[in-house]
């Protein structure tokens, strides 16, 4: 339970974003992750689950092309994204890079955009110049680059100050990130008079 933003006290719908689908399990981890945020009073929704019954529509292909199917794809994540109340992201580093699965990115991006709570996790939440794993050295000026020469951020996020700013990240699980949105949750309700949500152990 969360207080939204007409002050109704409800389940919060959360778009459950990240990479995770590219797996080869990606199923089972998607049913896993909408199971845990039931436990925690969240009304989870994973990236390929089906579109619900409400005002935003699917788009239908015109033809069998790659791009109609992109499209599809587009229309049915970013409907996700906007029928929920908060997004809870996975920001791991992605095939092999330094930074997040850049689909994620956007998502995160209509996220703050349309108001709604931000949360994700990391496995490493230390500042982005110590976990960065690359070849870096600090240049003329004192600035830590890559081996390329570009800026590494140099402040206290784990990530581009973009996230660090309006997103909660906990360092740790899917379920971390969980626990966090539902401790911000409950103290908000209780400082309402409300009771906070009973997790079930």
């Amino acid at each position: 339970m969360f207080i939204d933003k007409n002050g109704v006290v409800r389940h919060p719908v959360a778009y459950l974003a990240g990479p995770d689908m590219f797996w080869p399990n990606g199923d089972e981890i998607g049913a896993h992750y909408v199971e845990l945020s039931h436990k925690y009073g969240i009304d989870g929704i994973f990236p390929p689950d089906p579109a619900r019954e409400d005002e935003f529509k699917e788009y239908e292909p015109k033809d069998d092309s790659s791009e109609e199917m992109e499209k599809k794809i587009f229309i049915h994540d970013i409907n996700h994204v906007r029928r929920s109340d908060m997004i809870i992201a996975n920001l791991n580093d992605f095939r092999r890079g330094q930074e997040p699965d850049s689909g994620t990115c956007v998502e995160c991006g209509a996220a703050y955009a349309l108001g709604q709570r931000c949360y994700a996790f990391i496995d490493d939440a230390r500042p982005m110049i110590e976990r960065f794993s690359g070849t870096k050295h600090q240049n003329e000026e004192g600035k830590w680059v890559d081996e390329n020469g570009c800026t590494i951020e140099d402040f206290d996020s784990p990530l581009n100050l973009m996230f660090g700013v309006p997103f909660t990240i906990v360092e740790g699980t899917m379920e971390d990130a969980m626990k966090r949105a539902r401790a911000d949750f409950d103290a908000e309700l209780i400082a309402a008079g409300y009771e906070p949500f009973q997790v079930e152990e």
